[in-house]
């Protein structure tokens, strides 16, 4: 039932009364009893709201599309939400609105120019002030799960980020405490927010001590109950301790979740290192042992064609091509069993060498489309991309009978993807793998059992009469300690 449904019975009731006054006033006051009993009329909430409704608050921004995956994947938790609780309510347009800001601000930091329109239009949406907004929001963000999905440093400085959007901080830094040192910077944001008024606060904090009151103040972030870095901030105005606590609590899941990470890793790199050291060991035994029996061949097939009559010549020059086809082949392959050569060279590099090996060598077209910055890799995820690159082309190569192979790396800011496709035969994917693995032959089973070390997930897709796509995605979890981590330890 609406008001406007109510008026003409309205107005036909009131045809006694004397003058259209008593029309009026009657129409004023059914109408307004049915807006006071009307759904969300005494909390102020408008009477349709819906998810649709947040999204068009986000105008331009909500099509952003590099976060398509985390804008899904909000309106997916939404929709399960506003199913469980029978109906929408200012609580999930809310949380929806929270999860849409996070994936947002994992692909650009917001600036304030945008984010002041946005809280006036959720607020509107939502039957909420802009202040009301902005507190709701920065609560729900600074514990978005998105960020259980990223790199502690990303998840660290979304989390900076988003605290100065959306609270009265003009600035905020990340201090990381150091045995008798002084502290040190971790993130900044602001042009201010590294100086040694800030620094000082942050020894303080972290010395357990309270910090003169003023505009610059911090709170600790523990982790494991304990003091593991400085939150400081510069503010407009003094009233803003609840908060800092608040964001000091949700950036200590993300410590916590470093401090896993950091064994994690350890472990990682002892177990991808003694698959490494066997990889290599393999290397050096194929160029002190095969390649060099094969040197010795091809130079008795050259002293043997000098002594044989001109008209077997021929013969010879085929075996001697073969020959020196068998050592390219083979230095190849004690090359790319060397982890410390690959991992001396740009992965994107690495790959279109693989890619033009396989060209060279069977004449197909291999296509190669390498996107996004890899540097943040450590050396086990890039060894670990590298010899499913390797293994999936020699498959290609050997078994696929393909025309044309496709490499698509990708790198964003929460994990590394990668995807080989070739349009060969294909075959039973189970069955194959299985056979492979009873046979001894484990490249791929190997491949994905590199990747579940690593966090990551692997998946091969065919079909007989293919295609067949080799999927691959390694999640960029690199714990703060392991930044400075150049190369596996490879020592016999």
């Amino acid at each position: 039932m609406t008001a406007d449904s109510l008026l003409p019975s309205t107005a036909h009731a009131s045809r006694g009364r004397a003058g259209g006054w008593g029309d009026a006033h009657l129409s004023a006051d059914l109408t307004a009893e049915v807006r006071l009993h009307a759904p969300g009329a005494r909390s102020g909430r408008p009477a349709r709201c819906d998810l649709g409704s947040v999204e068009r608050a986000f105008g331009r921004h909500f099509f952003d599309q590099r976060a398509r995956s985390g804008v899904e994947a909000a309106r997916t938790r939404a929709d399960r939400l506003r199913d469980a609780a029978g109906g929408m309510t200012e609580s999930i347009g809310m949380t929806f609105a929270s999860d849409v800001f996070a994936s947002l601000a994992v692909e650009r930091p917001w600036r304030s120019h945008d984010v002041r329109p946005l809280l006036g239009n959720i607020g509107d949406t939502l039957g909420l002030a802009p202040e009301q907004v902005s507190m709701q929001l920065l609560i729900g963000c600074l514990r978005a799960p998105q960020l259980f999905e990223l790199p502690p440093l990303t998840a660290l400085e979304i989390q900076l980020s988003v605290l100065v959007a959306l609270s009265p901080a003009v600035e905020a830094s990340l201090w990381l405490g150091q045995p008798d040192k002084a502290p040190i910077c971790l993130l900044a944001q602001g042009e201010t927010a590294t100086t040694r008024r800030f620094r000082t606060v942050a020894r303080e904090i972290l010395e357990g001590r309270q910090p003169e009151r003023g505009l610059i103040i911090g709170a600790a972030v523990r982790r494991w109950q304990r003091p593991w870095a400085a939150l400081v901030i510069r503010v407009r105005s003094r009233d803003v301790e609840a908060l800092l606590e608040e964001a000091a609590s949700a950036i200590s899941p993300v410590a916590e979740r470093d401090f896993l990470l950091e064994r994690t890793a350890e472990r990682e790199r002892l177990l991808v290192s003694a698959g490494e050291r066997r990889l290599s060991r393999l290397g050096f035994d194929l160029h002190d042992g095969a390649l060099q029996h094969v040197a010795t061949l091809g130079a008795d097939v050259h002293r043997v064609r000098t002594e044989l009559p001109a008209h077997l010549t021929p013969t010879l020059d085929s075996l001697a091509e073969g020959v020196s086809e068998l050592d390219r082949v083979l230095r190849e392959l004690a090359h790319s069993l060397e982890p410390a050569s690959l991992l001396r060279r740009p992965l994107a590099g690495v790959v279109e060498a693989e890619a033009a090996s396989l060209r060279e060598r069977t004449g197909i077209d291999v296509r190669t489309r390498v996107l996004g910055d890899f540097s943040a890799m450590t050396a086990s995820q890039k060894i670990a991309v590298i010899r499913v690159v390797q293994e999936a082309c020699a498959n290609v190569r050997e078994h696929s009978g393909a025309a044309s192979v496709e490499i698509v790396l990708t790198a964003s800011r929460s994990c590394v993807d990668l995807q080989i496709t070739d349009d060969g035969d294909g075959f039973e994917v189970a069955r194959t793998l299985q056979d492979a693995a009873q046979r001894g032959r484990l490249g791929l089973v190997g491949g994905s059992e590199r990747v579940r070390l690593l966090g990551g997930t692997f998946d091969v897709r065919s079909r007989v009469g293919g295609p067949t796509t080799v999927s691959v995605i390694v999640p960029r979890w690199q714990p703060l300690a392991a930044v400075g981590e150049s190369s596996l330890q490879l020592a016999y």
